[in-house]
């Protein structure tokens, strides 16, 4: 009797625990900024965070069955109930504690922030008439790490002589000074190139105006950029509105 009370209460708290498995994986996901490309991020959720919220919940659900000592279903409900209890919180914890210890969005006027740019690419690069994600990416990288890919105006391109400006956004996730744009025109993301932001840690009001022009300065392959191939960027943030 207590070896099907065990069961069906693990069964239980592991199906509790693979349903909160889900909300927690995406909020810790989305903190370690998990890239959306190809499904990574959901992958990770699915294959990874489900799993281990049943197993969680099938150890749980087992050890608080054993540990409860009184039999029959008031037995039962107790044994649940603890299990439950114990997964709810253990789901708790794993959101709660990461919230407090992560770098929170920087705010201007409590509003969180996105970076608008504006691209700019020399005429030896080619733009076709109809652009997509395939042929123009624009990625922000905070220290070492890419965090957002960019969103693409791709209606306000702007094509002139002197090259074509490509305006963009991207929200800004974290307080990391050591900020740049990494921009790749083409199929080749080692010919991509970085733009260093001259952006404080926590920007304030004053970084609402558009900066001067800035110009890469390095190749993702680590090579030096021809003075004529170099993209160039401006920028400023803007407050985002709800």
């Amino acid at each position: 009797m207590r070896l099907l009370r065990a069961f069906f209460v693990a069964i239980f708290t592991a199906l509790i625990g693979c349903v909160l498995a889900f909300f927690v994986g995406d909020y810790l996901t989305q903190l370690a900024h998990v890239p959306e490309m190809e499904g990574q991020r959901g992958m990770t959720i699915v294959f990874l965070c489900a799993p281990l919220g049943i197993l969680a919940g099938l150890v749980i659900g087992t050890i608080s069955s054993v540990l409860v000592r009184r039999q029959g279903l008031g037995g039962f409900f107790i044994a649940q109930g603890w299990s439950l209890l114990i997964v709810c919180g253990l789901a708790g914890l794993l959101v709660g504690v990461p919230y407090l210890l992560s770098d929170k969005p920087p705010r201007i006027g409590g509003k969180d922030l996105s970076l608008e740019f504006e691209l700019r690419v020399p005429p030896q690069f080619s733009i076709p008439d109809t652009p997509s994600g395939d042929s123009v990416r624009v990625s922000l990288y905070s220290g070492n790490r890419e965090t957002t890919d960019a969103f693409i105006d791709w209606a306000s391109i702007k094509r002139a002589p002197e090259g074509t400006i490509i305006p963009g956004r991207v929200h800004l996730l974290a307080h990391n000074p050591a900020r740049s744009l990494f921009a790749v025109v083409g199929n080749d993301p080692m010919a991509g190139q970085f733009i260093t932001l001259k952006l404080p840690s926590n920007p304030d009001p004053e970084d609402e105006q558009w900066s001067d022009w800035t110009t890469a300065t390095q190749l993702a392959s680590l090579g030096p950029i021809p003075e004529a191939a170099r993209f160039s960027a401006r920028y400023r943030v803007q407050p985002v509105e709800p």
